[in-house]
């Protein structure tokens, strides 16, 4: 019954955390954001290593504040009950799934350390299952940590780990504990995984206060993974004359994946799922990711898969996909293609709603209007390429908000001599198609 309020405080608390501040009006406050920003950067880069899909840069590295949004009093026991874990209620207390994983007794202490000269890395617990693994741990310091960087984790077992998108959030030291830093790392496996052993190394390299220390922690996790939950679905379904199929619904404790596929001879490219969500046959609303990863590639059979908040601990009497709002671009106007020496737009969506502030062989700026009564919260692109098809390297890009309904756009390129023009595909974009999609999940 809380969902639109919980949206909108999202929705405020991710505009919050973008805004540009003026450096001449920077107080202690304004100069630790810039701080963060700077990180941030340094974080895009090591994280872009480790990411073999084309996700939204918005959804690796994810910003996280206290937001007043209700706690159940079965998760709050639950969590309590943890020594240690009331640092992570405000990292997971906007997840139904999560929430239900502690409620659930599904999260698995763990509790090895390692201490390199004045640093220690502990593992506090971890919640495996079939799509991936969330490691909850803490970095402490003998000495105030005033500026620490998180580069490219990676996870090692004797059995293959299936290539993995990681998202974490921003590292912030708490406030009343500048020598402490708690977090989460979200592993998300490309295809589902059952590990049949459960012996796991984490490697996690840190700068703190300029200082590189290379962590490498094993962990054992005591039991192995619930089952997941598979609804076959191949539903065909059509939203203002665009195709799509949903080809099966899958609930891991962690998320939920829904697989769909579009049909080639749609007109529109469709980007984004805006509302896309499970309802039971009450209401109640399991809705999108909001501290991971939010979807998934075109895999080699050419699907997506979009990840939902999971209910795999809840048992409705009826359970239906809804699906209204997506955002949809023309096919011929579904990528960037600009030069950046020239400085000019090639190609873009026609709506005249993208304009150039300036390029260079460095990067670029772009501004976007939106329109004044939606919200838009994603970066835009995914992948760059230069004009022979070469991947071009992307230190960072980030959107910012410069007025109500305008958003700054930037992109920071490491100039390895790529050859004009360069193409960017649209992730995401504000031009919207509607429809009422209605879908019960059947065994």
């Amino acid at each position: 019954m809380y969902e639109k309020e919980e949206q909108k405080l999202t929705g405020f608390k991710d505009r919050l955390e973008q805004v540009a501040l003026p450096l001449e009006a920077a107080d202690g406050a304004i100069m630790q954001g810039l701080e963060r920003a700077k990180r941030e950067k340094l974080q895009a880069r090591a994280k872009r290593k480790r990411t073999l899909w084309s996700l939204a840069a918005a959804a690796l590295i994810i910003l996280t504040l206290v937001t007043t949004i209700r706690v159940s009093p079965a998760f709050a026991n639950a969590v309590a009950s943890i020594p240690g874990m009331e640092e992570f209620v405000e990292l997971i207390q906007n997840d139904k799934g999560l929430q239900g994983v502690f409620e659930n007794e599904y999260y698995q202490p763990i509790g090895e350390s390692q201490t390199i000269g004045n640093a220690t890395l502990t593992i506090d617990g971890v919640i495996l299952d079939e799509s991936g693994m969330n490691i909850f741990y803490t970095i402490e310091s003998a000495v105030e940590m005033g500026d620490i960087v998180i580069e490219g984790p990676a996870l090692e077992n004797q059995q293959d780990v299936p290539p993995s998108s990681i998202s974490y959030n921003h590292p912030i030291t708490q406030e009343d504990s500048p020598r402490r830093y708690s977090d989460i790392l979200g592993f998300t496996f490309q295809d589902p995984v059952k590990f049949e052993d459960l012996n796991f190394t984490l490697e996690l390299p840190i700068i703190l206060d300029g200082t590189k220390f290379d962590f490498s922690v094993p962990f054992t996790i005591p039991e192995n993974v619930k089952p997941s939950i598979v609804y076959e679905m191949n539903e065909e379904v059509e939203v203002e004359g665009q195709k799509f199929t949903v080809k099966d619904v899958t609930i891991h404790p962690l998320r939920i994946g829904v697989r769909i596929s579009f049909d080639s001879k749609n007109t529109m490219k469709v980007l984004q799922f805006e509302d896309m969500r499970l309802e039971d046959q009450n209401g109640e609303v399991w809705g999108s990711i909001m501290n991971g990863i939010s979807s998934r590639g075109e895999d080699e059979n050419g699907d997506y898969v979009y990840f939902l908040q999971s209910n795999y601990f809840e048992t409705p009497e009826e359970l239906y996909l809804r699906i209204n709002k997506m955002q949809a671009v023309d096919k011929e106007n579904a990528s960037l293609v600009i030069d950046t020496e020239k400085g000019s737009l090639i190609n873009t969506p026609k709506d005249d709603n993208l304009e150039m502030v300036h390029s260079s062989r460095d990067g670029f700026e772009l501004t976007l209007k939106t329109p004044l009564e939606e919200e838009f919260n994603f970066g835009l692109g995914a992948g760059l390429t230069d004009a022979n098809g070469k991947k071009v390297d992307v230190a960072s890009e980030g959107m910012g908000f410069k007025e109500d309904n305008i958003r700054s756009w930037t992109v920071d390129i490491n100039d390895d001599g790529y050859i004009n023009p360069v193409k960017m595909e649209l992730f995401a974009y504000p031009n919207y198609i509607n429809g009422d999609v209605k879908i019960e999940l059947k065994k």
